[in-house]
């Protein structure tokens, strides 16, 4: 918010700031119950699952989130700290670490719940839906899209495909949560968590279940047959598709052997991928033109290797995207207007009276 002039002025920007740290306070409290929630739902589905995982998870975050935490804080630093980097960061840590350790500790548990749920899901529902949504790709495109994105795009361009999808992706997924978690702007932030929690619900968990399926790449394993053999022969032929082949491996060797394997569980429908990576452009949007191209242009990078790489068929991301785009619109209208209408009433009443009125809650 921007300062105000005069004594009434400062008067009402308390009471703003009152009642929106009330307000966002509130829907804190209220998404960290529904958090905890799948959280315990995950526990007592599979108790043992998820206590392995969280050993194992335990260890992964203890050696990452350091380094994570010493990158991003020190760029900040050096961008905004002026010429004490090292007092900003402390600061930085003194007023927003208790926060952001709390959103840290629930992503943990997050995860691992959408892990264990991931891993589950064929016991619950055993694969059935891929048949039709590759029926679907194809009468949507013509052809089997993965043949129209391979016609495209070769080696050794295929290289960006693969270090976007598989590496970079995670480096944004993890740092605009880091950045959210310490980022000082309360309603904005509720706002995120909230698209974020329940994009890691709908199209981590519940979507799945309805729509078990198992992509491209694994259809012929698990359907019998050789529908997907090209992509699978495209894939072996591209010295840069050694990760996914990889993790291909890896995903099939722990479902066969029913372990509970760090990031494990084959799921196809919707693509997890391209919901964050959307997400993630509708939150740059709100920092201006260029964040929103870089955004946009990683998403549209991440849905084309979705297909390219054969984990998703072309639909999961457009459900992925149309979900998403509604969690964004529903939590703008209602989380972020619940934690933001408060303040934008006082800012009303103070520019009626003819003094300077703090920047509206974006929306």
């Amino acid at each position: 918010m921007s300062g105000y002039t005069g004594t009434q002025g400062g008067d009402l920007r308390s009471v703003s700031t009152v009642d929106l740290g009330v307000a966002t306070t509130r829907s804190s409290w209220l998404l960290t119950g529904l958090c905890l929630v799948c959280v315990a739902t995950a526990l007592c589905l599979r108790p043992e699952r998820y206590l392995l995982l969280s050993i194992k998870y335990f260890g992964t975050f203890l050696g990452l989130l350091p380094v994570l935490l010493v990158v991003g804080l020190g760029l900040t630093a050096l961008v905004y700290g002026g010429p004490r980097p090292t007092r900003f960061m402390v600061h930085i840590l003194k007023e927003r670490g208790p926060a952001a350790a709390r959103v840290v500790l629930l992503f943990f548990l997050g995860i691992i719940a959408f892990t264990t749920f991931r891993i589950t899901i064929p016991e619950i529902v055993p694969y059935y839906a891929d048949p039709m949504l590759a029926d679907l790709d194809r009468w949507l495109h013509g052809v089997d899209p993965w043949v129209w994105t391979h016609g495209i795009v070769s080696e050794p361009a295929s290289m960006l495909v693969f270090k976007a999808y598989m590496s970079w992706w995670f480096m944004q997924w993890l740092g605009v949560v880091l950045f959210v978690a310490f980022w000082n702007s309360p309603a904005r932030r509720i706002r995120y968590l909230w698209a974020f929690a329940l994009t890691m619900m709908l199209c981590g968990t519940v979507l799945p279940i309805m729509l078990s399926s198992s992509g491209p790449i694994f259809y012929d394993r698990f359907y019998g047959g050789s529908r997907f053999a090209g992509v699978l022969a495209a894939l072996m032929a591209d010295p840069y598709a050694l990760p996914v082949r990889f993790a291909a491996s890896y995903l099939l060797d722990a479902h066969d052997s029913g372990s509970s394997a760090l990031g494990s569980g084959i799921t196809a429908m919707p693509s997890m991928h391209v919901a964050i990576v959307t997400l993630n452009a509708f939150f740059l949007t709100g920092f201006g033109r260029r964040w929103a191209v870089a955004g946009w242009s990683f998403a549209a990078l991440i849905l084309f290797g979705s297909v390219y790489t054969g984990w998703h068929y072309a639909v999961d991301g457009y459900l992925s995207i149309l979900v998403v785009s509604l969690l964004w619109y529903l939590t703008g209208r209602f989380v972020l207007r619940a934690s933001g209408q408060q303040a934008s009433d006082v800012a009303q009443q103070t520019s009626d009276t003819g003094l300077a009125a703090p920047n509206p809650a974006p929306r």
